[in-house]
């Protein structure tokens, strides 16, 4: 079967700054997938590429059989917007901001882009939305304004809200980096329940307990390029390069 997901030979430049050199990187259906690695070593750039986010300078992005952008001769070649709008449909992404609506509540930010982008009638709609507010613990906060919530309860609303929209891909932009410690766990414990029920996932995290217990592959970025890949279990006990072997060392002490 073909992956769900392929980057091959990607390359990203802003100006002077080689952010992404030649990425390939491949995404198995009910697979999930974790990057680590330094700030700056084009980890959120790479997810942002997928979805459309951010144009890549050459390579070829495939999704679920479809090329969204490829460079034959160099120069990428994307497909039209209209395609590219129903490709990047079926990929939800939840970003280090929850970016809710501060004016609809819990439901409404949730029920709103399936009942507008989808035109999912807004009975179904609103049944799908109580579903996911039950699979992400938070079924009485229904009808709470986002001010009323906390920042992991906006953050699993968040994720409920990316579900609502039946994506084949969910991508994770450090998902945890602006909430207090006590609180990421809520929203790593909704992950972990995705990762278990098989939800495709490509996950940018710093959190190295996620990345070795739920993971079923683990990518190490650095420098824009891919320097390590593999299981967790050799990502984390056995690694091969003086870079991740670095990295997890300055990790452990912190």
């Amino acid at each position: 079967m073909a992956p769900l997901l392929e980057l091959n030979h990607i390359c990203k430049r802003f100006g002077n700054l080689q952010a992404l050199d030649d990425v390939t990187l491949h995404v198995n259906k009910g697979e999930t997938v974790a990057i680590i690695g330094p700030s700056g070593s084009g980890k959120s750039t790479l997810l942002r590429s997928v979805n459309y986010l951010e144009k890549i300078s050459s390579g070829e992005i495939i999704i679920k059989g479809q090329k969204l952008v490829q460079s034959p001769q160099g120069k990428p070649l994307y497909l039209p917007e209209r395609e590219i709008r129903r490709i990047c449909s079926e990929i939800g992404m939840i970003f280090q901001h929850f970016n809710l609506f501060p004016h609809m509540t819990t439901l409404g930010n949730i029920t709103y882009a399936p009942i507008k982008v989808k035109k999912q009638p807004p009975a179904e709609a609103e049944a799908e939305a109580r579903r996911l507010l039950e699979l992400v613990g938070l079924e009485t906060k229904a009808d709470c304004y986002p001010a009323q919530l906390s920042g992991g309860q906006k953050q699993r609303v968040a994720i409920a809200r990316g579900l609502a929209m039946q994506p084949e891909l969910m991508l994770f932009d450090e998902p945890t980096s602006a909430l207090d410690p006590e609180i990421t766990g809520e929203v790593l414990s909704v992950m972990k329940t995705l990762a278990e029920q098989r939800m495709t996932m490509l996950v940018v995290t710093h959190e190295m307990g996620f990345a070795r217990e739920v993971a079923d592959r683990v990518i190490f970025m650095a420098d824009g390029h891919i320097v390590e890949q593999g299981l967790p279990q050799d990502i984390f006990n056995n690694p091969q390069s003086e870079r991740l072997q670095n990295f997890l060392k300055s990790i452990l002490r912190s």
